[in-house]
């Protein structure tokens, strides 16, 4: 079934957008019931720099626990094509981690305070030392002692940590192994077009009710011209961001040439300083030495001065004994 490729930023986007599709999806990655959802438009970003280019949504939910517990979480989502910069996804955090909302407390109370954060990234690039296409990294409360877990929660721990997921598109799975795998098959390049990469020919199970909710978004996003039009400028941008960062890697380049010349050079003078001093040591030494020689000459000659002059007035003394008239 021919659909637009979701890989695209603006039709994640809008795939995102039908508030139905969103829960279902997000309840599939979380393992949880998220049974109440709220997409913040406001956070949905699509921010760019000479180093990455990220898509961004915010979404606050209510999830249903296994034990029938409610709790309330934001959920970030983030997505990019290209190698990230970490420090960017980590400022994102950050500014989550500031945001306050209404909760209840366990008195029925209505409290103002931050909300719970579970992160989720779709990325278009490998992570070298991570072989699995969806991972969950995964909070436990642990005795630092004796290694035993404990079946507990705290809000402090809660409110200054936060379970993670990643989701690595090229590296999910051809065969489907249960529903999680059924349903991010959707997002497989596997299938992607090879002369239209603005759309993929789906093969995966239609069956699932939630992924034929999502083939039936995706088949109407590539039947729109506006949709078409909103990926060729994507293409452009993305064409654009590489051009760019293929002047990055020259200029780089250059400059890791010119330092590698500039450190021979450095080499090269230290070694003709160091020899020019060891020049100017053996010079010294000779001077030093030849002084020694000079002083040491001088010593003689006056001694054989002296002895000249002792002989002198001894042979006067001798001649005045010899002739007393």
């Amino acid at each position: 079934m021919i659909i637009a490729n979701p890989i695209y930023d603006v039709v994640f986007k809008y795939l995102l957008e039908d508030a139905e599709i969103a829960r279902d999806l997000l309840s599939t990655i979380l393992g949880e019931e998220v049974v109440q959802l709220e997409f913040k438009p406001q956070e949905t970003s699509t921010e760019s720099s000479d180093s990455i280019k990220i898509l961004r949504l915010d979404f606050k939910a209510i999830i249903k626990k296994k034990d029938g517990s409610l709790f309330k979480v934001l959920i970030e989502l983030q997505k990019s094509k290209q190698v990230f910069d970490v420090m960017r996804f980590r400022r994102y955090l950050g500014d989550n981690y500031r945001k306050e909302d209404q909760m209840i407390d366990n008195d029925g109370v209505a409290v103002i305070r931050p909300l719970p954060i579970i992160t989720i990234y779709f990325l278009g690039f490998l992570l070298n030392n991570v072989p699995s296409g969806v991972i969950k990294v995964k909070r436990e409360y642990v005795v630092a002692v004796t290694e035993e877990i404990l079946g507990v929660k705290d809000d402090f721990v809660e409110l200054l940590t936060h379970d993670s997921y990643t989701i690595q598109v090229g590296r999910l799975p051809i065969e489907s192994r249960g529903k999680l795998d059924r349903v991010m098959q959707i997002f497989s390049p596997m299938y992607q077009d090879k002369a239209d990469k603005h759309q993929v020919d789906f093969q995966g199970d239609i069956h699932d009710p939630l992924v034929w909710k999502m083939v039936e978004r995706l088949g109407r996003a590539i039947a729109s011209d506006e949709y078409r039009d909103k990926m060729d400028v994507e293409d452009e941008i993305d064409r654009i961001f590489e051009r760019e960062l293929g002047k990055k890697d020259i200029v780089i380049a250059q400059k890791d040439k010119l330092l590698d010349k500039s450190e021979k050079r450095y080499e090269r003078t230290k070694k003709q300083v160091e020899n020019a001093n060891k020049r100017t040591d053996l010079q010294k030494k000779r001077t030093e030495a030849e002084k020694k020689r000079t002083e040491t000459e001088k010593k003689r000659s006056a001694v054989e001065i002296q002895k000249n002059i002792v002989l002198q007035m001894e042979i006067e003394s001798l001649k005045r004994q010899l002739n007393p008239g």
